[in-house]
């Protein structure tokens, strides 16, 4: 066997793990650690005669890594080691080295908590950080607290390792260096074409170049989509080059994706997802193309749901992708962005936990400990939004119980089908209503990528997308497709068939291989209501394909779906958004409802009766100034029938009010219909509440109302009307007035009076304000003789004078009077004098008398 970087702390980490619980691993990509590490605990006996168990992120690495194993170990993949993944297993009763996919050992762990077979466990590439090697490290910490015999090896590539070594308690070993040298190339400008493009492009320009070392090629892309588009750019032009190009991707079968990973052969140009950034040994291949670009699953705060999203690659995840080129001997790599732009990239992938939808984890984190998952000890908590949305679907879908983090015993069944709690469920419906065999489509339909290509413009409608697909899913795997053509749908064979593979490992595991269905298709449209009852949307107008979704997600039906009539649909697949404007005129983002299936209003009855309300709802008209009231009939709030009824005989009095003063204390003037004097009064009491807090004035809310507690005052003023009208003819000065005491009218009448005297004898008013100092607009010559701004509040605020012209415009604003006659007067009076010479402009306006005209 060739030496790799990791062979030199082989010694070192089974000494460690001699004295330790586990070990944490930090070796760059390229050293090795998948595959030599797991047989050289093996040979030290740390296993004690149990089995090693490896868990990998991805079901073409696990079977990949195994294989590499058992080549470099002279031994038949399936005896003393193999793998399992999902529906695939080799391995045999002398297995003692199993490689599987992460979900499988959560399974495990539900079945055996202690793990009695298992001696070491080794989580290989944990820096992926996905939801089940997150589950795994915390419950396999559980585990060794009544286990101490039991080994735990954490590796990884590009994580720091210290917050897992902290939570693990256990030591970290690194290893130096990959294999060999790789050079990082940038490039000069941001790409202009698409990436794809781009890779292809990329790859041509190398092939004979001087830095062309007769190596295969790795074009790291981020979706199917993209790798097909690339190989037929390059399909014409890589045969003349003696090249063969391969695609890789997870939904690829198994023999395709071996056919891509074997070596020799002619030059190869392999495009690829992500799958191909960890623990593949790719042999020969010394040049990485990468896109930067991955699509990852988010999921929304909001609704809850998973969408695909085009993101670009963490710096670790672009170094992981580079070592794919020094396996073998010294490589390049290609990246497709500018240097300057990698100063901008994030240093680590986040966490699957942080970003996805969370029942399964929830599922298995309630059936482990039977606690609130919000006390679980993770390594790095989710958000709590996550978990919430989560706890509320398994409560709809059965699986939790509704007052507490008990499993019911459908929940139990549940953990035994390795699919999602939805379409475990659907399963399980399936089977009481004798529509397993369906049922099993549909769920390997919902959990595999689509192989319906295109629908037709003129497609007959039809009752659900996902029964349509199951009915013609052995057509279109058997390569016919004739049933498909005759009803306008467009299917891809191998897309098919991957779908039948995996309905037919189901159908095997339900036991229902050799039953027929007895349901009807009423029936499959149920059981797939019974997987989704959180994705229940509907229509909002007739002959539109706007829907709204339980919980107030805004959706759009795609023109692809054939169910093009129904008022109600469950929406059992949603991806992508469109924008189109709303019915105020506004653009709207919608989600796409990809797969709809019909729902009849008495099936929500029946399943989800205590999901229905009827109530008569209060709302405020605005264009007719006054509060109305409808009986709705609701379906999770959502109005499903409205009739406008009598405020004053359906009503209760205490909403009225609520609601009219609601829209009144928005705008109190226009509502209350409030002259100048009027309004000022509301104004001088809020500023008296503030200038003189230990007079205890009640709070009229006329700033920050929203949220405040204390609407008493407001709801005996407005109790008993309905209409801004009927407000319009309260006196309401005299009504507040009531509220106050002999002190507070005092000081609102003294302290705060709404008019001033003036030297010459007008008495003008004051206009206050919530954010100012309050106003006083006078004319110069009423003030002759006036030294002094006025104050008040007992002195504590002074007026801000508006001094005015004669034409009553404001000549100067000051707080300062005395400063006024000093210094500005003489220029104003120089100035106004020539304009207005009929009016007095004495040289001394101290020693002045003041006049009104």
């Amino acid at each position: 066997m060739n030496h790799l970087p990791i062979d030199d702390v082989l010694d070192k980490v089974v000494d460690t793990l001699r004295e330790h619980s586990g070990v944490v691993i930090e070796a760059p990509p390229g050293a090795g650690k998948s595959t030599r590490v797991p047989p050289a605990l093996l040979d030290a006996g740390l296993a004690g005669g149990r089995q090693i168990v490896m868990l990998e992120p991805r079901r073409v690495a696990a079977r990949a890594t195994a294989r590499r194993i058992a080549e470099e170990r002279g031994v038949r993949l399936g005896a003393e080691v193999g793998y399992q993944v999902r529906f695939d297993r080799r391995a045999g009763p002398d297995t003692k080295l199993l490689v599987i996919t992460e979900g499988i050992l959560t399974r495990w762990l539900q079945r055996d908590p202690l793990l009695d077979e298992v001696g070491v466990v080794i989580l290989d590439e944990f820096h992926e950080r996905s939801v089940h090697s997150d589950l795994a490290i915390a419950f396999l910490r559980e585990v060794q607290q009544v286990r101490d015999d039991l080994k735990v090896v954490v590796m990884s590539a590009t994580i720091d390792t210290a917050p897992i070594a902290d939570f693990s308690g256990v030591p970290v070993i690194k290893s130096q260096g990959r294999t060999f040298p790789v050079e990082v190339d940038y490039l000069e400008q941001p790409p202009e074409e698409r990436v794809e493009v781009e890779a292809a492009r990329a790859a041509r320009r190398h092939v004979g170049s001087a830095a062309d070392d007769g190596g295969d090629i790795l074009i790291f892309l981020p979706g199917q989509a993209e790798i097909h588009r690339c190989l037929s750019a390059l399909e014409r032009w890589a045969p003349e080059e003696g090249m063969r190009c391969f695609p890789l991707y997870s939904a690829l079968p198994n023999h395709e994706q071996d056919r891509a990973l074997a070596p020799g052969g002619p030059r190869r140009i392999i495009c690829a997802t992500n799958i191909a950034e960890t623990s593949l040994t790719i042999e020969g291949v010394t040049l990485v193309i990468d896109s930067g670009k991955v699509r990852v699953m988010r999921s929304s705060p909001a609704s809850g749901l998973d969408e695909l999203v085009l993101e670009h690659v963490s710096l670790a995840s672009a170094n992981q992708r580079a070592g794919r080129a020094g396996r073998v001997r010294p490589g390049r790599a290609l990246r497709l962005w500018t240097r300057a732009f990698e100063h901008r990239m994030a240093p680590y992938d986040e966490a699957e936990l942080q970003r996805v939808e969370l029942a399964t984890v929830v599922q298995e984190v309630v059936a482990w400990s039977g606690a609130d998952p919000r006390d679980f000890g993770w390594f790095e908590p989710p958000p709590e939004v996550a978990l919430e949305q989560a706890v509320e679907l398994l409560r709809q879908l059965g699986a939790l119980e509704s007052a507490d983090f008990r499993t019911t015993e459908l929940g139990r069944r549940l953990l035994d089908l390795p699919l999602h709690p939805r379409l475990g469920r659907m399963l399980i419906e399936g089977e009481r209503r004798g529509t397993t065999a369906r049922a099993c489509a549909m769920a390997a339909i919902l959990s595999e990528r689509d192989f319906v290509t295109a629908v037709a413009a003129d497609a007959p409608a039809a009752a659900s997308d996902v029964v349509l697909r199951a009915d013609l899913l052995d057509d279109a795997a058997g390569g016919s497709g004739a049933a498909a053509r005759r009803v306008g749908v467009s299917v891809h064979q191998g897309g098919a068939r991957r779908v039948a593979e995996v309905r037919d490992q189901l159908r095997k595991s339900t036991g229902a291989s050799s039953h027929r269905d007895t349901g009807d298709e009423d029936d499959a449209l149920r059981t797939l209501l019974s997987a989704y009852p959180d994705r229940i949307a509907f229509r909002r107008e007739e002959g539109q394909k706007r829907f709204v979704m339980v919980g107030g997600e805004a959706l759009a039906l795609a023109r692809e779906s054939v169910v093009r009539d129904a008022p109600v649909v469950v929406a059992a697949a949603i991806g992508g958004r469109t924008r189109a404007r709303d019915a105020v005129g506004g653009v709207q983002s919608r989600g796409l409802i990809r797969m709809a299936s019909t729902v009849e209003m008495r099936w929500l009855e029946d399943a989800f009766p205590e999901r229905f309300e009827e109530r008569v709802v209060v709302d405020f008209d605005r264009e007719r100034q006054r509060v109305m009231a409808e009986r709705q009939r609701l379906f999770d709030g959502i109005a499903l029938e409205r009739q406008v009824v009598s405020v004053a005989e359906h009503a209760d009095p205490s909403e009225v009010t609520a609601c009219l003063l609601e829209h009144a204390l928005d705008d109190v003037v226009g509502a209350f219909g409030l002259n100048t004097d009027e309004a000022q009064f509301l104004l001088r009491w809020e500023c008296a509440r503030r200038w003189f807090p230990e007079a205890d004035f009640p709070r009229l809310m006329l700033d920050a109302r929203r949220g405040d507690p204390d609407q008493a005052i407001w709801q005996q003023v407005c109790w008993g009307k309905r209409t801004f009208g009927q407000l319009c003819g309260l006196a309401l000065s005299t009504q507040l007035g009531a509220y106050l005491n002999r002190e507070q009218r005092r000081l609102l009448d003294e302290e705060l009076p709404p008019r001033l005297e003036v030297p010459s004898g007008s008495h003008i008013r004051l206009d206050y304000s919530l954010d100012a100092s309050p106003v006083l607009a006078v004319r110069i010559q009423e003030v002759f003789g006036w030294r002094d701004s006025p104050r008040v509040a007992r002195g504590q605020v002074a007026v801000l004078l508006h001094l005015l012209a004669p034409n009553y415009r404001p000549q100067q604003v000051t707080d300062d009077l005395a400063g006024f006659w000093e210094r500005t007067y003489p220029e104003v009076r120089k100035e106004l004098r020539a304009r207005y010479a009929k009016h007095p402009w004495p040289e001394d306006p101290l020693r002045a008398r003041a006049i009104r005209k």
